[in-house]
């Protein structure tokens, strides 16, 4: 290997993102094995009907979270900021902030989810109406969980940040896989959820609020105008890719019979399985692309390396998945899945451009550029338009995927390599008073 090649081996493995990239590809491939397990198991366990029930709550759950993932994202550019400020007082005032209000916030989503569980009930055709309670439960704590782990992430705490992920997923799994072997169905499934989580939260606001108990308590200032039109451009970007990763289960869960819909969620799993062996990229990049934007250098070498991890790493998943497709969904779901099998990789080809479009607009939320809005929009509404019109197979409800996040991806790419331009950008001054 040349000398100047192997240099610059020696310092990619040396570097920040390798580093910050192993911890947390190593904590979601745990993640990633106990979500496995918590949903193979219990599909086992409950059948293809009761499964769909379980799968189509988990969709609803990641599509309810985009209002905790928009607010994440804003913490973790303000955090970053703050960071590279060296500005503790207010970091610790961001952390105290988040506790109080998106605490507050999250207590009204319990309720509102609460009065909302006989339309779920109906539309979803789930009798259990215990089941979407608990879901509604765990969408409120999970809200709060997921913004204090925004400031873990924004001050490049990933060990912390690692750690609060894997202690929920591990309590998920042991005790919602427990309950329902137990014989408390899809309601112990989520109550072991719930219980996971509220621990998990536990743990996260010791590690946001214990290291600054002692600092001076400052009020949060900022800038208003910045955060409002941040957060908009950030809600949109989040609920559309919310929206190209999950409406699909919904809607095949509204209009198929409950084997078909069944069926369907096993090939959600096999899909989100690929998506999250890549989840840690955009976790990573997020700050680190925000911070060397805000000090006013270029960030584009580490979209590259991004779009570089979600290849290789997914694009080997997807091998799997095109030589052994029946055995991937019997895995993951058991021997009642296995007529899944011949949509397997189709599916996963969706969620590979699913993938890299992720990680794309994460990179282009952390320097502040939304030029892809417009077509994103366009894209997820002729998504839903598309399965509401081709639901007829399973296979044309793949294909409408397939267009839907390939156009996404591409418009996406627009302009990406175009030279950052500061003044876009507020200054990481304006975010402290």
């Amino acid at each position: 290997m040349p000398e100047g090649l192997l240099a610059s081996f020696r310092r990619l493995v040396r570097s920040d993102f390798v580093r910050h990239g192993l911890i947390i590809f190593a904590s979601s491939m745990i993640v990633n094995v106990l979500g496995y397990l918590y949903h193979s198991l219990n599909s086992r366990r409950l059948g293809v009907e009761a499964y769909g029930v379980l799968s189509a709550l988990n969709a609803a759950y990641m599509i309810s979270l985009f209002v905790p993932a928009i607010l994440s994202t804003v913490v973790v550019k303000y955090a970053a900021e703050f960071r590279a400020l060296e500005d503790v007082e207010h970091l610790s005032a961001l952390g105290r902030s988040v506790t109080k209000y998106v605490g507050a916030a999250a207590a009204i989503a319990i309720v509102a989810g609460s009065f909302l569980v006989i339309p779920a009930g109906r539309f979803l055709h789930i009798a259990d109406l215990w089941s979407i309670e608990l879901i509604a439960l765990v969408i409120g704590t999970s809200m709060l969980l997921g913004v204090l782990r925004g400031v873990l992430q924004g001050i490049e705490n990933f060990r912390g940040f690692a750690a609060s992920t894997m202690l929920e997923s591990l309590l998920k799994t042991a005790l919602g896989v427990g309950l329902v072997y137990a014989g408390y169905g899809v309601v112990g499934a989520l109550g072991g959820w719930l219980t996971g989580t509220v621990i998990a939260l536990a743990f996260t606001l010791w590690a946001v609020l214990w290291p600054h108990r002692n600092k001076a308590r400052v009020p949060l200032f900022l800038d208003v105008r910045r955060l409002v039109k941040t957060s908009a451009n950030v809600a949109l970007s989040i609920l559309l890719i919310t929206s190209l990763g999950y409406a699909d289960v919904l809607l095949v869960k509204h209009y198929a019979d409950p084997t078909t819909a069944g069926l369907y969620g096993a090939l959600s799993l096999s899909g989100k399985m690929l998506f999250f062996l890549v989840a840690f990229v955009p976790t990573v990049v997020l700050p680190k692309a925000a911070s060397r934007a805000a000090g006013g250098g270029s960030p584009l070498s580490l979209l590259l390396l991004a779009v570089g991890s979600v290849i290789a790493l997914a694009g080997s998943g997807l091998f799997l998945y095109f030589a052994f497709p029946a055995t991937i969904v019997t895995l993951l779901a058991g021997k009642a899945f296995a007529s899944a099998a011949p949509l397997v990789f189709p599916y996963g080809i969706a969620t590979i451009f699913l993938a890299i479009l992720n990680a794309v607009v994460f990179y282009k939320m952390a320097i502040h550029r939304f030029d892809f809005l417009v077509p994103l929009t366009l894209v997820a509404v002729a998504e839903v338009v598309g399965i509401a019109l081709r639901h007829d197979s399973l296979a044309h409800v793949i294909e409408v995927l397939i267009a839907a996040n390939g156009i996404a991806l591409v418009a996406s790419l627009y302009r990406v390599n175009l030279p950052l331009n500061s003044r876009k950008l507020a200054p990481a001054s304006d975010a402290a008073a």
